[in-house]
């Protein structure tokens, strides 16, 4: 970005736009565009730790990588947790309801995801 255009950036104008566009009612019928993508390969390998998560993986990118796995079983824990706050919900109805969304999901991705159902939600 050029200093000019740095100058003419209003970021109170910014703020309200964003705040608009958040409260706008999202059409559940409607086609989702894809917003996950990996990071481009140069950006990646120029800053790899900028693009790695360094505790927690979420996501499928990541999942699999075994300094993340630590923090699954906090995962986890947290799952429980969430699932005694709403007790009339079990976990497996949840995920239940996670599989009826799951082409919806895909879908947000740029590429294909090689998980079947189960990896998906459970």
């Amino acid at each position: 970005m050029s200093l000019d255009s740095k100058s003419n950036f209003d970021e109170l104008q910014w703020v309200i736009q964003i705040r608009r566009t958040l409260e706008e009612e999202v059409d559940e019928d409607g086609e989702f565009p894809v917003s996950i993508f990996s990071v481009p390969k140069l950006p990646r390998a120029s800053y790899p730790d900028s693009y790695m998560p360094q505790h927690v993986a979420i996501g499928p990118y990541h999942y699999w990588r075994p300094e993340l796995y630590e923090m699954h079983r906090y995962k986890l824990a947290a799952a429980k947790r969430f699932q005694k706050q709403l007790q009339s919900l079990k976990l497996d109805n949840l995920v239940d309801q996670l599989t009826k969304l799951e082409q919806k999901v895909r879908a947000c991705y740029h590429k294909f995801l090689d998980f079947n159902g189960e990896h998906w939600c459970g």
